[in-house]
């Protein structure tokens, strides 16, 4: 199933690239750029927010989706397509903290997809689409697109991740 290979992706995308990088890595970043570390937050933030909303309507049995055309129109094209639009800004409760700490946001990150991996291996297909939760600009994403959008969102910023430390390295040559 799609679901769990892009799950099981998310992990070695955002946390293979830092592995070992010093504490000066994970802090420093361009003015007005978000470090290694707020890019991980951030990542951690989007995972677990997500996962706890699932958690929460696990026994729900009454959803539907809300979606406007425009929302529909943009979560077909950006599941679709595969591609996070640039520009978009991230939703208050998904903005990183000023120095977030490594240890913890990689741990938040890995609880977080080890919850969509458990609510994947465990909730029977019918029950992954039956349950949504809203998305600030798409609308209501099911587990299936959930999981898609975290592997095209951790593909993004993964590219940002290599960006800012090669950025780091170049500065100390």
């Amino acid at each position: 199933m799609k679901v769990r290979r892009h799950l099981a992706r998310l992990e070695p995308m955002v946390l293979s690239p830092i592995r070992g990088i010093s504490q000066q890595e994970w802090h420093e970043a361009p003015r007005g750029r978000w470090s290694v570390a707020q890019i991980v937050h951030h990542l951690a933030l989007s995972v677990d927010l997500v996962a706890k909303a699932f958690e929460r309507r696990a026994d729900r049995t009454d959803m539907r989706r809300r979606a406007n055309p425009y929302q529909t129109l943009g979560r077909h094209l950006m599941l679709g397509v595969g591609a996070i639009p640039r520009g978009l800004k991230a939703p208050d409760v998904a903005r990183p903290d000023e120095r977030p700490d490594p240890e913890l946001i990689v741990a938040e990150f890995r609880i977080g997809v080890e919850q969509l991996t458990h609510f994947a291996d465990s909730w029977p297909e019918s029950r992954q689409v039956a349950l949504f939760v809203r998305h600030p600009v798409v609308g209501d994403l099911n587990l299936p697109e959930w999981c898609r959008f975290h592997y095209l969102h951790c593909r993004h910023h993964a590219r940002q991740l290599v960006g800012r430390l090669d950025w780091v390295r170049e500065r100390k040559a």
